[in-house]
């Protein structure tokens, strides 16, 4: 799964924005914050080109997509919320579970 930063994100949604075959000069690179942008060339979703700048690569395109597409639905939503929700806490009636047999 592609988790994205809040830095992150915006940093692959500019190059994911680009057109293709569209390049980002240096210039223009020196305007973000170097932290992500860094991150972007390390995980090889942004790439160089000599005499024409940076641009989202095919890795970065399907690290963009995969971070818009992930599905968080749950498998059984039938199923109790997480242990770490307190129900008692927000006044709501606490669901018995039944008891298996060992």
């Amino acid at each position: 799964m592609t988790r994205l930063s809040n830095r992150q994100y915006p940093m692959l949604k500019a190059f994911a924005d680009m057109a293709l075959g569209e390049f980002m000069s240096i210039e223009a690179a020196k305007a973000f914050d170097q932290r992500p942008f860094r991150s972007m060339l390390i995980q090889q979703w942004v790439a160089f080109t000599p005499r024409h700048g940076f641009h989202i690569t095919k890795k970065g395109r399907e690290a963009y997509r995969e971070f818009l597409m992930t599905d968080i639905a749950r498998k059984n939503p039938l199923a109790p919320l997480t242990a770490y929700f307190d129900a008692a806490a927000y006044g709501l009636k606490l669901v018995e579970r039944k008891r298996t047999a060992a």
